[in-house]
C-alpha cells in the first residue's frame, strides 16, 4: 500500500521477502513496548518477527514452527504477557499441545510449563492477570476417559507452577474474555456452538446463534459484548451486540464486521443505514457508500457520518475496525470499489471532530492487519502479498 503525503512516519520498514500477515493476528508490543512483534507465514512456516531500536529496524526471531518457542511442533496459540516480557506459545505436536514460556528479554530462553494430550483442533490462550494464563482447548472426543477431549486450564506460572483445571460442561472452541476475566464467550467453529461462560459460578449456556461468530468488543460494564456473524439459523450477517443480563440480541450494523465500543460505552460501526437483510443477500455486489453509525445503548438517538467512499455489503463484511481509548481515535481497514477493482484503504476517524483520513491505500492484494500502540497512540499497519511486504507505524493527524 501507498502512504498519504504528509502523514507523520514514524517507521518504515521491508519485511522479509515472502513474509505474510496471518488473518486477525494484530500486532504485539513487547519488552514493555519497546520492541514490535509481527506474526505471519514464510514458506507455510509460522513465525514471529520483533522489531525495535531507532526506526524498528533492529530485527530478530522471537518464535518459529519448528524453532524458538515450538521447538518440536507448529505454533497454534500466542499471547503476551502484559508486561511484554513473556511471550506464552501454545505448540501442536502430534497428540498434544506444549505449553511453552518465551522469556524475550534480550532471548533470555524459554521454559516448557504444561503439556496436555489428546486430539485438539484449537487453542486460546489469554492473560488474565500477570502471573496467570488461561489455556482453552478445543479437542474432539475420543471414547477413552484417559484422553481429554478438550478444557479450560488456568497456568500459575510465578513461583512454583501450578495448573488448574476449571470447570466447564459446554464443549469449548476459541476462548475471548471479558477485561474483568469474569465472562468468557466460546466463538465456536463448524464442531462446535457458541457459548457463553461466567467464571464465577462456572455456570455454562449456549448463545443461541450459529458459529463461528468474532467478538469484537466488549462493553464498560462488562456485561454486553458485540461481534459479527456471517449469518446463519435465520440470523442475517452483521454485527450484533449481546447483553449477557437479558440474554437480548440486538442487530447494530447489517452485513458489516467492523464495530467497537469507545471507553464510554458509545457503540461505533461500519455500514449503510438504507440496506437490509434481504438487499444484502440479494446483491452482495450492490454499490453502497460507507458510513459510521454511532449511539448510546442507552439513549435513542444515532449518528451517522459518511465516508464518502464506495463499498459493496460483501467487501463490508470484510472490513475491520479498532479503537484507541488514548487517541479517541477509530483505524478501519475498508474495502473499496474502484474503477479497476477492489481497493483497500487504511482510514481514520476522530470521535472528537467526526473526520476521516486515509492513512494508506492500494490495491485489494495479500494481507493486511492494524493495531493501535498501547502507550504511545500509533498505529501500526503491516501488509504483505506473498511476494513483498512492509509495516508502517504512523501518528495519525487528530
Amino acid at each position: 500500500m501507498d502512504i498519504t503525503p504528509e502523514i507523520a512516519v514514524n517507521a518504515l520498514v521491508a519485511t522479509p521477502p515472502g513474509f505474510t500477515p496471518i488473518v486477525g493476528q494484530r500486532p504485539m508490543w513487547l519488552q514493555q513496548n519497546r520492541e514490535l512483534a509481527l506474526t505471519g507465514t514464510l514458506q507455510d512456516r509460522t513465525e514471529v518477527l520483533g522489531f525495535s531500536g531507532p526506526g524498528y529496524k533492529k530485527e530478530r526471531l522471537i518464535a518459529a514452527d519448528g524453532g524458538p518457542g515450538a521447538p518440536n511442533g507448529k505454533i497454534v496459540g500466542l499471547a503476551a504477557s502484559p508486561d511484554g516480557l513473556t511471550l506464552a506459545v501454545a505448540e501442536a505436536e502430534p497428540g498434544r499441545i506444549e505449553i511453552v514460556m518465551r522469556y524475550v528479554l534480550s532471548d533470555a530462553g524459554q521454559n516448557s510449563v504444561a503439556t496436555f494430550d489428546g486430539r485438539f483442533h484449537s487453542a486460546s490462550l489469554t492473560w488474565l492477570a500477570p502471573d496467570t494464563l488461561a489455556v482453552g482447548l478445543a479437542g474432539e472426543p475420543t471414547g477413552s476417559p484417559s484422553q481429554p477431549d478438550g478444557g479450560l486450564y488456568l497456568i500459575h506460572v510465578i513461583g512454583t507452577i501450578t495448573i488448574e483445571q476449571v470447570k466447564v460442561t459446554c464443549p469449548l472452541s476459541m476462548l475471548v474474555f471479558s477485561p474483568d476475566a469474569r465472562h468468557a464467550i466460546g466463538e465456536g467453529d463448524e464442531r462446535t456452538a457458541p457459548i457463553f461462560f461466567n467464571s464465577h459460578n462456572l455456570s455454562c449456556q449456549p448463545l443461541g446463534v450459529d458459529g463461528p461468530i468474532r467478538v469484537l468488543g466488549w462493553g464498560p460494564s462488562n456485561n454486553v459484548f458485540l461481534y459479527s456473524t456471517p449469518g446463519g439459523a435465520g440470523q442475517g450477517p452483521g454485527v450484533f451486540r449481546y447483553d449477557i443480563a437479558k440474554r437480548k440480541i440486538s442487530l447494530v450494523a447489517v452485513s458489516s464486521g467492523a464495530a467497537a465500543y469507545t471507553g464510554s460505552g458509545v457503540v461505533m460501526a461500519l455500514g449503510n443505514r438504507d440496506l437490509s437483510f434481504q438487499s444484502a443477500a440479494s446483491s452482495p455486489d450492490l454499490r453502497v457508500t460507507a458510513q459510521i453509525a454511532s449511539f448510546d445503548p442507552k439513549q435513542t438517538e444515532t449518528l451517522v457520518d459518511t465516508l464518502g467512499v464506495p463499498t459493496t455489503p460483501a467487501m463490508m463484511m470484510a472490513s475491520t475496525m479498532t479503537y484507541s481509548r488514548g487517541f479517541a481515535q477509530l483505524a478501519l481497514q475498508l474495502f473499496v470499489a474502484g474503477p479497476g477493482g477492489p481497493m483497500r484503504e487504511i482510514v481514520t476517524f476522530s470521535i472528537i471532530d467526526r473526520k476521516a483520513f486515509v492513512l494508506a491505500s492500494g490495491p485489494d492484494r495479500g494481507v493486511a492487519v492494524i493495531g493501535w500502540s498501547p502507550i504511545a497512540n500509533r498505529l501500526v499497519i503491516f501488509d504483505g502479498d506473498g511476494i513483498n511486504g512492509a509495516f508502517a507505524v504512523i501518528t495519525p493527524k487528530r
